[in-house]
Formats: C-alpha cells, sequence, structure tokens
C-alpha cells in the first residue's frame, strides 16, 4: 500500500466529513453545505481542516513564513507568482470613495469568464456602489490580443480609474502596462495570479496545487499505469500552465504511468473535443485517464463518447455536466477538486482590491487561497435537478464559505470588511 493510501484512510477517520480526503500534505476543506445551498447550485465544499505547514517558495524574499500556519498551506507548489512583501501595503489611493475601477478582461467568450463577470455585474457592482464605495465599472475586452490588452490597461489608467482588475494573462506580457499603472497612482489586482509584476496585487487559487491534488487521484484510479494524456488550457496563460505542472507533478507519483501527449482545449469545451478528437484519430494506443482543465472537461467527455473509447477516469474541475456523469456511474472516479469557482474568484479579487484601496495593507504580494474537494456522496447537494452531462453551469460554494473572512483578515495588517465599516 501506498504511504499516500495510509495517509487518506487516517485522515478520513479523522474528519468523517467527506469519504475519501487527499494525502496528508495537502489542503482540505471538509465542511459539507447545507441544502439551502441547492437554490443557487452551490458547491459542498467547505471549511479547511487541521494546518499543514509547507515550506516558503523558492524566492528569497518570501514572506510566506510569516502568515498564519492555517494560511501557509496554501503556497505549496507556489514558484510562479511573487511571494515577497506586497508594494500596496502601505498604499494610499489618489482620492477617497467612492471609487471607479477597470476591468481590463483578457477573454470572455467561454462559460467561467461569464461566470465571473456576471458576479462583478450583477452583484459586486450593485451591492459596492449602494455602499458608496464604488462609482462605476469600466469594462475591456481584448480577446487574447496582449497588445491590445496592453493599450487598454494604458487606456483605463488614462480614463481615471482607481484600480484596475484583470484576469492572468501571459507571465511577462503585461508587466510594462501594471508598471504604468502603479506610476500613475492606480492598484492593479490581477486575478487568477498569472504576471510576475511586483506592482501587482494577485489573488487566485493555487492552480498547480489543485492540479497536483487532481493528478494524484487520476493516477490512483488509473491504479498507477497507463497512458496519460493532458488538456491544457489556454498555453499562454500562467494559470493553465500551473495546472498542468500540478497534474504532471501529481502522476509523476506513479511511475508506470506514461503521458502519452498534451493538446490545447483553451478552456473552451467545443475547442477541446475538437482537440481531443484529433489525439484520438492518431493515438490508437489505449489511454487510462486524461487530466483536464475546467472548461473543457464536457468537450473531452463528448470526445470519448463519439468515438465510442472507454470512458476513463478525468479530473473534473467545476463544471457539472461531468459531475452529472459521475452521479450516474460511481465508480468512474473517486475524487475530484475545485480550484476556481468563477464567481468567488472575481469576488475575492474584488474584495481584496476594496480592502487595499482603504489602506487596509496586503501582507503579500500574492494571496492564495486551497482548492477543495468533492466526493461522490456530494454530488446530490450540488448538482440541480436535470443536470445533464452537457451542463456547463459552474458548481459555486457560497463566498463565506469558499473564501472566509477571518482568511482574508489573515492577509492584511489593518483587516476590515469593506461593507461593515
Amino acid at each position: 500500500m501506498l504511504k499516500e493510501d495510509t495517509d487518506l484512510q487516517k485522515h478520513a477517520m479523522k474528519r468523517k466529513e467527506v469519504e475519501a480526503a487527499p494525502p496528508e500534505r495537502g489542503p482540505s476543506r471538509r465542511k459539507v453545505l447545507g441544502m439551502a445551498a441547492l437554490a443557487t447550485g452551490a458547491s459542498a465544499l467547505g471549511m479547511l481542516g487541521t494546518p499543514k505547514v509547507f515550506a516558503a517558495a523558492t524566492s528569497e524574499e518570501s514572506v510566506v513564513g510569516t502568515l498564519p500556519a492555517d494560511v501557509q498551506k496554501y503556497y505549496e507548489l507556489a514558484t510562479t507568482t511573487p511571494l515577497g512583501p506586497s508594494i500596496y501595503h502601505d498604499f494610499k489611493p489618489k482620492k477617497g470613495p467612492p471609487w471607479k475601477i477597470g476591468y481590463a478582461s483578457s477573454f470572455g467568450g467561454n462559460t467561467w469568464r461569464i461566470g465571473a463577470r456576471t458576479r462583478l455585474q450583477e452583484v459586486l457592482l450593485p451591492k459596492y456602489k449602494a455602499a458608496g464605495l464604488v462609482s462605476d465599472v469600466v469594462t475591456t475586452e481584448s480577446n487574447l490580443v496582449i497588445p491590445r490588452q496592453i493599450q487598454q490597461i494604458r487606456q483605463l489608467v488614462d480614463q481615471g480609474c482607481d484600480a484596475i482588475m484583470t484576469i492572468g494573462a501571459a507571465h511577462t506580457a503585461l508587466n510594462g502596462a501594471i508598471q504604468y499603472a502603479h506610476e500613475h497612482g492606480v492598484l492593479f489586482v490581477a486575478i487568477q495570479g498569472g504576471v510576475s509584476s511586483p506592482y501587482a496585487l494577485q489573488v487566485s487559487g493555487n492552480y498547480a496545487l489543485c492540479g497536483k491534488l487532481q493528478g494524484q487521484a487520476l493516477g490512483k484510479k488509473m491504479g498507477g499505469k497507463g497512458n496519460a494524456l493532458i488538456v491544457q488550457g489556454i498555453p499562454q496563460a500562467q494559470a493553465s500552465n500551473d495546472f498542468q505542472k500540478g497534474h504532471e507533478a501529481g502522476l509523476k507519483e506513479y511511475p508506470d504511468i506514461k503521458i502519452v501527449g498534451a493538446v490545447a482545449g483553451t478552456w473552451v469545451d467545443s475547442v477541446a473535443k475538437t482537440k481531443v478528437l484529433e489525439f484520438l484519430a492518431t493515438h490508437p494506443e489505449p489511454l487510462a485517464g486524461i487530466a483536464t482543465q475546467s472548461p473543457g472537461d464536457i468537450g473531452t467527455l463528448q470526445a470519448l463518447q463519439q468515438t465510442g473509447r472507454t470512458i476513463v477516469p478525468l479530473t473534473p474541475g467545476g463544471e457539472m455536466g461531468p459531475l452529472a456523469y459521475w452521479r450516474d456511474h460511481q465508480d468512474w472516479i473517486d475524487l475530484t477538486y475545485q480550484g476556481w469557482p468563477p464567481g468567488n474568484e472575481m469576488e475575492e479579487g474584488w474584495e481584496a482590491m476594496l480592502r487595499t484601496l482603504e489602506g487596509q495593507g496586503p501582507k503579500i504580494a500574492s494571496l492564495l487561497i486551497g482548492p477543495g474537494p468533492i466526493a461522490y456522496k456530494d454530488l446530490a447537494a450540488l448538482l440541480p435537478k436535470g443536470t445533464t452531462y452537457a451542463s456547463n453551469e459552474w458548481v459555486e460554494p457560497p463566498y463565506a464559505e469558499w473564501f472566509p473572512a477571518a482568511t482574508m483578515d489573515a492577509y492584511f495588517e489593518r483587516s476590515a470588511d469593506p461593507l461593515k465599516k
């Protein structure tokens, strides 16, 4: 028996809130949410488990070790995002509220981005506008054209935005525009991390860690052997690279598993389906598992169904369709993880931005949160009636469970809920 198996058994006996648990060194969320979450399609992800402190990441300037122990655990494998002290620790905006916010969107063409923007426009903007904290949100869309996004960021600065948000792009491509914002006194927040600039405040899930836990669960379900395919997101996006790094790290723990290819699903199910079909057409050898990034799980599942291939285990990450398939085929997988519910990712970045505008002083350049496990027994509460294998809605836990106020407080020197000050 592998050491991970023993750890899983011990942890499951100790916590008892999920049927299967991740290896001992991974973070966990365990509190199963109430049935009230059904109305919003909420996840049964829960509160944090017993803290496990990980070594600070590679940067000599890392301040991870100064954070509370129950926050440090979110930084395992975090090596592609700045971990030094935040340049915004003593930030003061050019003026007081209400603030004008810019949203420099890099891409809007998938279900995840739509979910994030919906939370921004329909929940956050009205709530914070009513509280007198925000005057407006100006949104731009670059559609993955990086020079256009750079130009749009500079325009948002010149139009008088007090803070600018974006969702990850290439690791270094936006650094000049981010520095331009900083030089003009504009706070820059990168949701999903993904940039290397010290002039950004980054807020995201730890996608490398989520990928690692997914890869470990997939490798175990594969019986520790066989061929595996990786379905990437958008290769130029650091979030995609981090997920892939994690998938490879998790699968590497099983030396008899061979990664036979990687295709770019671009976080669009129709694209993922096409790319997987193309791979299968030229690789007749059997697959034992596929590491996927959401959105992309539905397309991958459809490709296997269309070709008549065996429906091998995948790594569902939040779309409801594959979870519905699991609901009807209990032995398909044993455990999966969600690392980036779209509305919550937008809200955590938004809250960190407002706290920083208020002068609360972020302690670290990158604020991370860990993934949450999903077990088979959770599915009845997660999936609304009528959920089909093609349902592309996202499992979304209540924000207070996903990123508890106490966790957000731990990242700031002078913490306070912006809506309760």
